[in-house]
């Protein structure tokens, strides 16, 4: 690292991070006070994972390529004793004075390598060949979906027992079951992509490890009153969409298992109530005061597992504003879109980041969908008054919800920007989960059909590999163009599959038909599944852009290409004409060349039905 750069983010940890010299108390009294995100109130390793001089001092010299390295790392004795060991041999060294090679040699003896807290599974409940999926009719794709279901026995991870004896020792938070990760360096559970695992498992007919994946989340719910955003003691001050009540939702149907619906609703109606209490706003609009939803983390400082990159992109923002700042960057990762311009003031760039002042059209949908979960759940297990009480609430909020974000104009729903009072309608996939969660009136055919009207007018549909996260380019923002997200494609053809609209429906299998294509591709190409991948299409590859390199896995991607198999196991089947040898590593340059031709005339081709 430069010596100037080193200086320059000195001076940035100092001013706000941490308290371990005596200049940050000066630094938090003229600013904003720090709120970590973790410390005494609800861990006893805080001063190793989410603060301290040994977390300056790594970042400080980036000894890791990705910072989540280190706050992954298990320490080999107690939390006490290791910052006794550190102050034994560095006293209160600054984090520039501190020599490399001896905080290497530290870190070798008091720490252990990140991940070996967990060991790999094999879920009990795995078969080779689960029924759903061999009534795929493509034998490719049959063939696939059986390599995918194989995944899951790579990414089932378990706990260390010893875990539970000296839980201080890990930035892990400890499950009591079984869980399958994302994948690459997300090796914990994650809240958000465990509902489209859970869509998979269910494909797999593995509903024993789906409900386990359910208890280990309402296991957080119980202890901390939440769902983090993962399972590690940095994520205790944000969550992710509320897609447990959901993941529930799509259990219970698998199996009609009423005794466990009795067991968890007092747990679901728990995690709503944290929603409720610290994540709404009540405005004014149109003359009426409404409550919405936002998402708002606690936390101003730099992200532990994101440090050296928070630290830097702060730089050149003043130094009263950064505690803001670093609240909105973490807000925006606990939305799940970590980062995009849909965040950005200007549209453009990070520093104009301001998460807490966007209201989101997809978080209130999924609430208006949990509501609606709710009654229906609470009808099933014979309980009226509570099912009766969620429908009124759905009911009243699909309303705000047609009053905030609904434009009449242009016949969809956009986010709210709280500084501008006005619309954002410019093009997110977020846009259609009102649909996917069929967030309004079942009568009104009129509004789904607008939306989808819109999409089709702003060139949505005329991609060949997906749907992509924004039209925007040259973000470098993973959330953005060209990256094509499992998510936000499978919930943007769930919600035009359910359409009473036949062309409707039919532009959700044609874009179903790509995102399974395209995926398939670069499977082939790469014998991986990826978190994101560019849905341009002329060259099959992985996404790019964000703070870390695109991973590996992968588990929400696997999930969402398992359930639209099985929801199109008839109607789905690889393009005639496609040959492997389009997507070798390394290809004849002759093959290539024909290749491209006939992908890009594909493309067209895809472009005019759309």
């Amino acid at each position: 690292m430069r010596p100037e750069l080193a200086a320059v983010l000195l001076l940035v940890v100092y001013a706000f991070v941490g308290p371990s010299t005596a200049s940050t108390e000066a630094s938090e009294s003229a600013t904003e006070q720090a709120v970590h995100v973790c410390d005494e109130t609800n861990t006893r390793n805080w001063n190793i994972y989410c603060n301290g001089p040994i977390l300056e001092a790594v970042n400080h010299h980036a000894l890791f390529n990705d910072s989540k390295s280190y706050v992954d790392m298990p320490i080999r004795q107690s939390p006490d004793e290791t910052i006794a060991a550190w102050r034994k041999i560095f006293g209160d060294t600054p984090p520039e004075k501190v020599d490399e090679t001896k905080l290497h040699s530290f870190l070798d003896e008091y720490f252990s390598p990140p991940g070996s807290e967990l060991v790999n599974c094999t879920p009990s409940d795995w078969i080779p060949h689960p029924p759903k999926i061999m009534q795929i009719t493509d034998p490719k794709l049959r063939q696939w979906a059986l390599e995918l279901h194989e995944i899951w026995k790579h990414l089932c991870k378990q706990i260390r027992p010893e875990i539970a004896q000296h839980p201080d020792r890990y930035s892990l938070l400890d499950v009591p079951y079984e869980f399958i990760a994302p994948g690459g360096r997300f090796r914990e559970f994650y809240y958000w992509d465990a509902y489209w695992i859970i869509k998979g498992l269910i494909v797999s007919e593995m509903y024993n490890t789906t409900q386990n994946m359910i208890r280990n989340l309402a296991h957080m719910v119980e202890r901390f009153g939440f769902v983090p955003n993962g399972g590690r003691v940095y994520y205790l001050q944000r969550s992710q969409p509320p897609m447990l009540i959901p993941m529930v939702y799509e259990y219970y149907e698998a199996t009609n298992d009423k005794n466990f619906i009795r067991e968890i609703l007092p747990v679901l109606e728990k995690e709503l109530d944290f929603w409720h209490k610290n994540r709404t706003l009540d405005m004014s609009i149109k003359g009426r005061n409404v409550t919405v939803f936002l998402y708002r983390t606690n936390s101003n400082v730099p992200r532990p597992e994101s440090f050296k990159e928070d630290v830097r992109t702060a730089l050149p923002i003043p130094e009263a504003k950064k505690p803001t700042f670093w609240k909105d960057k973490a807000s925006a990762a606990e939305s799940g879109w970590d980062f995009s311009t849909r965040w950005f003031a200007d549209h453009k760039t990070l520093y104009t980041i301001h998460t807490t002042r966007i209201v989101p059209i997809d978080l209130n949908a999924l609430i208006c969908w949990n509501y609606d979960i709710l009654e229906y759940l609470y009808e099933q297990v014979g309980n009226m008054i509570a099912s009766e009480y969620y429908r009124e609430k759905r009911v009243i909020f699909r309303k705000t919800l047609n009053l905030v974000f609904y434009n009449r104009t242009l016949g969809a729903w956009f986010d709210y920007n709280l500084d501008t009072e006005q619309q954002n309608t410019m093009f997110y996939p977020s846009i259609v989960v009102p649909l996917f969660t069929g967030c309004y009136h079942a009568l009104n055919q009129g509004k789904s059909e607008r939306l989808f009207e819109y999409m089709q007018n702003v060139g949505a549909f005329n991609f060949s590999g997906g749907i992509p996260t924004s039209i925007i380019k040259d973000s470098e923002e993973q959330w953005d163009f060209p990256n094509g997200w499992s998510p936000l494609n499978h919930m943007a053809i769930e919600g035009l599959r359910k359409s009473e609209n036949a062309q409707m429906q039919d532009q959700a299998y044609r874009l179903a038909k790509k995102w399974v294509e395209g995926n398939y591709r670069v499977f082939e190409k790469t014998s991986h599944m990826w978190e994101k991948y560019d849905v341009i299409g002329t060259i099959p590859r992985p996404g790019a852009g964000g703070e870390y390199d695109v991973q590996d896995g992968f588990g929400w991607t696997n999930g969402a290409i398992l359930d639209l198999l099985n929801t199109y196991n008839d109607r789905i089947k690889l393009s005639q004409g496609y040959t492997k040898a389009c997507t070798t590593a390394v290809p004849n340059v002759l093959v290539m060349a024909l290749c491209l031709v006939v992908s890009v005339l594909g493309a067209l081709l895809l472009t005019q039905k759309s």
